[in-house]
Formats: C-alpha cells, structure tokens, sequence
C-alpha cells in the first residue's frame, strides 16, 4: 500500500526533522513524514495532509498556502514521562527560567509545564536575546542546554517535547486507520508521555468507545454502509452491507472496486456523486447513493437502500396516512335507493371497482358523485390505502397545482421548509377523487394528462420525475363533449378519464327514491316520519333541480319549522309570493330554479334593467345589502347551489350588482351573529335559519 505524504512544518528544520523521527516509529508503515522549516515551504508540495508545529507559529504565519483540499493539523506537544518525572516534585516557591531559542517556543513550553501541573513553582522566560535576570540560577530546559545562562549553577533538562497523543489518534482517524493494531501501538506510546488528563489510557479509551459508538450505530441502520478512501481501500462496512455484498467484516485491506465486482457490478458507476441510482445485487434492487464526507475530501460514503424495504416503509406511511384521515367513509350499502336503473348503475360500478382504471362520474349537481366515489374505492383492492377526495374547483390554478403535485423547498416565496407532498403523492397505491374536474385550466389538464398516462408527477420547483401509483376517480357536472368540441377541454384527457363511465340519475328521473330519501333523512334526524299526504305528493311532483342535495335541505327545513299547523305552502319550494318582495307574485306551483333570479331585477337610477356591462355596486343601486344576501342564500338553497363568499359574489353579478367577497364576509358575519343564517364548514356552506326566513318575508 503507498504511504501518505504528510508535510511537518516548524520554525526551523532541525525541529520539523525530530518531529519526523518521533512520528515515524509509530505511523511509519503508514505515512511518510517530511520536515520543513516556515520559511522553505511553498505551498505548491503535493501531500496529503499539513501538519503545524505549533498553533503560535500557525497564528504568526498566515494564512498558510496549501493546495486546494489539502487540510492542516496543528500538532499538540507534550513531555516524556521521564522528563515530566524530573520536574514534577520541585521544592515550591522555588524561581527556574525556561530556557528555549525563540521567545514562542518559550512562552509554549511553560504554557505546557502550567496544564502538566507545575504550578506550584515560579517560571521565568528566557530565550536568545532576552535580558539577564542573574536573581535566577536555576533553569528548566527541553532539550537546549547550551542556551543556558552560564551564571545558572543547576540545570534541568527535560528533553524535547514530544508529540502528544491526542494528535497521534486525530492522524489515526483522519484516514480511517485505528485499527487493532494501531490500538496496541498506541496503549504503548501512552505509557511514555506525560498527559494533563486523568491519564492517556482514559483518553484513549474513551477515544476506543468512541468509534465502538459509531460502529454499533451504523450496524443498526437497516441501510447497507460502506465507508472508503480516494483509492477504494475500505476503512468500514456496516452489518447490512456486509450481508448484502457477502463480504468480512475486516474489510479494510479490501477495495469497495472488488467487493462490487465480485457481485457483477461495474465500479464505474461511483465516477462523481451518485444519487439514486439504481443497481442490482444477487436479484435485489438497491437504490445507491454516494458523496464525499463533508470537511474530509479523501473519506466517501456509500449508502445502500434494498428498494423492497424502501417501499414497505412507504407502505407503512400510507397506512399511517389513511389513518389520520384519507380514508374512504361509504359504501354502496349507504347509497339510498329503490330505482331499478340506479340498482343497475350500482352494480355496474361494483364490476368497474375491481380494475385500475380511470373513472370519470357524470351527473347533476347533488346527485351522490362522491358517494360512489367514495363506494367504489371502498370494494376496490386499494381499500386499505389512502383515499383522498378534493374538489377542483375550490381554489386558483397555482394553490390547486402545488396542492395536486406537491412543491420543493423554495419553489415560492412562504414555501414550507423542506417542501410538500401534494395530494397525488399521499394518495400512492389507492385512489384519488378529483370533483368538479371540467373546472380545471388547460395547463392542468396537460399535467393531469401526464399522470394518467405514464404514473409519474412533478412537484413545482422539482427537477425529478417521481413515480406514484394511484387510480383517478373524476366528477363533474359540466358537459365535458361539448367542452371538447369547444376546445376548452384537452380530448386525450377526455378519453384518459372516461376508460369508465357512470352516469348518474337525477332525483326527477327516480322519484321512487325520494320516499325512501326522505325516510333516512328523517331518522337520521331523529324525527317520526309523518309527512302528510299533500306535503308528500308536493314532494313528489316537484322536480328537484338542487337533487338529493336540495331534498336533504328542505327534510332540515321542516325538521325546524315543522309543526302541526305546517302546510303545502310552507315548503321552501312552493310560494303564492315571490321570494323578493320587489318583484311580482309568481303563481302558485311549483318553484323554478331561476325563479328567485327572474324575480328579483335590479335597477339602476334612471330605472332600467342593468344588463351585465352595466354593473354597479349595491349602495348605488339603494339596495340593502344584507336583505339581497338573504334571497341570494335562499336561491341558493333552493336550487343546489353553493353559498360560498365567491359563488354568492357571481349571483350578486347576475343581477347586475358588485359585492366584494370581503363585504359578503362581513355581511354574512353579521346575519349570523343577528341568528339569521347558519354558516357551516364543508360543502353544506351557509343556510336560513327559521329566523332568517321570518324575516325574509316580514321585508
């Protein structure tokens, strides 16, 4: 093996050189030690490592130059057991100079009789130059007794400092070399010097426990881990990698380039930093990374990830996921029906549960979309993954995509630290429910598309493509032929999306459904289920353009207002009276849904209709603003709509008429402190309260 080249820097070259001959005996076999004074080195000298004789010349001297990567070790110096033991026991308040040739070796040598314990003693500094003190006459040296004074009548010389062995084992392992052969070594060399700690065997022993530590830690790690120098020569490997390449445990005459060829494995692969690259060892896929130790540019890592365990942990985070939510709450049990056809289309939807592919549910607003959703990926073989449900239409394009795909730390400004998981990523291995999916813009569509088609996302800000596996389940209400026909929405998506399709009935076309409806909400309610005929037959011919939606509505409704003196004419849905007291009475039958729209005109000052380019705000108009909001959210009810601050804004514009959705908060924040309205959490969004339907008519 060739040796390392290790530089030793001091003041002159004499001192570099006995510091070489002290350091070879001990690393010799592994390090070739050349000497050098401050003044001869240049910087330019190819080695491996740079070592300072001490950390005032050090300080005195730099910056030193050093080739790019090279790094310096100050060298801590100390005394021989045999020197320390003739010093160790002066008389106190005796008065010795030390005695060196420059003032700095002087100032570190009595810096180190201080930490050894020689307090207790007073020591003067003396060096070439420096003034007589002829008070003084007796001196200390570490191996310069010529410099004494020759007024001094006792010298004691001490020899020469010696390396300390805390710089021994920071060489050790530095290059990975503390191995048991060097442990003995070292035991050795500790009974020779002398230590300011409790003593060297301590030190090196907690050194040894040190690396045990270590050792036992990376055995735990369910990772393979191999740790090796420039040239390939092993200095560790952990218990899993050593049973994933078959090797020894002693490895450290080994090259991780034969342990990868042995199994089949070109080494190249290891040119550079490798990030999750994927290789195969004895019919196991590893994922491998390696990189070079941060702050020692000669140590590389390699990490080992048997993808099998990947995924299982994987696993165990979607269950984890599911858990806490993402799960799946209805069957097909709960779908309420006693429609033939819906029975067939139920069945139908059984036999598409059992496949991976897309789904895409059409039907009115209200229908129970998300309930088959919810169904089918119940009776699916992804049942026990996580199930996510989102509606598309909730938020803008830009929170809808980092919420779909997820984001990398610092993708935006206010990004989480260390990024996101979108929806599509937490949902891998069971099914996501994408609602409302004819909102979403053509640039989602194409991001869409390409999940659809090759089971991969990117996150924003992400540069990788990250593989997930989930079925997509989509609703809508919209006419999705029709959109494509007008190019608003992509065609291969389309037909990506309607593999399968359900078309879901709406209340008016099943009325035998609603006895059986009204029945569930009712004792859900808790509530005897007593509805007189004429409410009962007015339920059945009303033609329910809200669904199942409106119904459950209007069974709350009569659950508040319900008394024995209700009747036909208190349903929400029929009125001799308009539901605006500026408009005319509408006749008597059955509500239309744009009847509150038709029925509610707004006029500007010179008493024309506003037509939609000719909107004005609501106190121009002389409106007042929390009576609109009552018909607004009364419409809304009755027709299926959703009462939330932007749709009841677009309502508002309907009638020519500009609110703010911040007003609309407002607003609503004072109807319901008034008991006016109920504001709820969730797709339910805001209703009259029995109050505020009083005071609707009272206006």
């Amino acid at each position: 093996m060739q040796r390392l080249k290790i530089a030793v820097i001091a003041g002159s070259v004499g001192t570099s050189s006995m510091l070489c001959r002290q350091l070879e005996p001990l690393l010799g076999g592994y390090m070739q030690f050349l000497p050098y004074s401050v003044h001869d080195w240049t910087g330019t000298e190819e080695v491996d490592l740079v070592m300072i004789s001490s950390h005032i010349l050090f300080i005195k001297h730099s910056p030193f130059h050093v080739k790019n990567k090279t790094d310096i070790l100050i060298i801590k110096r100390t005394l021989s057991k045999e020197g320390w033991g003739m010093i160790r026991q002066l008389s106190p308040g005796e008065k010795y100079l030390v005695v060196n040739d420059e003032r700095d070796s002087v100032v570190e040598s009595i810096s180190l009789l201080y930490e050894l314990g020689l307090r207790h003693v007073d020591l003067v500094p003396y060096y070439l130059g420096a003034p007589d003190n002829r008070n003084v006459t007796m001196a200390i040296t570490p191996g310069e007794p010529q410099l004494v004074p020759e007024y001094v009548t006792h010298t004691i010389d001490i020899g020469a400092r010696v390396v300390d062995l805390s710089t021994i084992v920071e060489l050790l392992t530095r290059f990975h070399l503390l191995n048991s052969e060097m442990r003995g070594v070292l035991n050795a060399y500790a009974k020779t010097i002398a230590t300011s700690n409790l003593g060297l065997q301590v030190t090196l022993q907690e050194l040894v426990n040190g690396k045990n530590l270590f050792e036992e830690t990376l055995n735990m790690v369910q990772d393979g881990v191999v740790t090796f120098d420039e040239r390939g020569v092993i200095a560790f490997i952990n218990d899993t990698a050593e049973d994933l390449l078959q090797s020894r445990r002693d490895a450290s005459n080994l090259s991780i380039q034969q342990l990868l060829r042995y199994q089949g494995i070109d080494p190249q692969f290891l040119q550079g930093d490798v990030k999750d690259q994927l290789i195969t060892i004895r019919d196991q896929t590893v994922i491998a990374n390696a990189t070079w130790i941060r702050g020692h540019s000669s140590v590389r890592v390699l990490i080992l990830k048997i993808a099998k365990k990947v995924e299982e942990l994987e696993l165990k985070l979607r269950t984890q996921l599911r858990q806490n939510g993402h799960a799946a709450k209805f069957t097909f049990k709960d779908i309420v029906t006693e429609s033939p056809v819906m029975k067939r289309i139920i069945g139908r939807a059984r036999k598409m549960a059992n496949n991976d592919f897309s789904i895409l549910l059409l039907g009115e607003n209200g229908t129970g979309k998300e309930l088959f959703a919810h169904s089918i990926h119940q009776y699916s073989h992804r049942s026990k993954f996580p199930f996510i449900a989102f509606n598309c239409g909730a938020l803008p394009e830009n929170l809808l995509e980092s919420e779909l795909f997820g984001y990398e730390e610092g993708a935006f400004t206010g990004a989480r630290r260390g990024g996101k998981p979108g929806l599509f990523e937490q949902a891998h291995k069971g099914t996501i429910f994408l609602d409302e999916i004819g909102d979403i813009s053509p640039a989602l569509q194409t991001r869409l598309l390409r999940v659809l088609q090759h089971k991969e996302i990117l996150k924003v800000g992400g540069t990788r493509m990250l593989p997930v596996d989930v079925r997509v389940i989509a609703a809508t209400h919209r006419d999705l032929p029709r959109m494509v026909k007008e190019v608003t929405f992509r065609e291969d998506l389309y037909y990506r999306l309607k593999v399968l399709q359900i078309d879901i009935l709406p209340l008016r076309e099943r009325k035998e459904d609603i006895p059986a409806l009204i029945r569930f909400f009712l004792e859900r309610r808790g509530l005897p289920f007593d509805l007189s005929g004429p409410i009962m037959e007015a339920m059945l011919n009303y033609e329910w353009p809200g669904n199942i939606r409106e119904l459950e509505n209007t069974i709350e409704y009569l659950s508040i207002m319900g008394d024995e003196t209700f009747e036909v004419e208190d349903l929400p849905f029929l009125t001799q009276r308009s539901a605006n007291p500026l408009s005319k009475p509408e006749e008597e039958g059955v509500f239309r849904p744009d009847a509150v729209q038709a029925a509610s005109p707004t006029f500007g000052n010179d008493g024309e209709s506003l037509g939609e380019n000719r909107l004005i705000t609501v106190s121009a108009a002389g409106i007042d603003a929390e009576r609109l909001l009552l018909e607004l959210v009364l419409g809304a009810n009755r027709t299926g709509r959703h009462t939330g601050r932007r749709n009841l804004a677009g309502m508002a514009r309907e009638r020519g008429l500009i609110m703010t959705e911040n007003e609309i908060r407002k607003r609503m924040e004072s109807l319901r402190a008034q008991g006016l309205v109920d504001i709820r959490l969730g797709r339910s969004g805001c209703m009259l309260t029995a109050e505020g339907f009083k005071r609707l008519q009272q206006l």
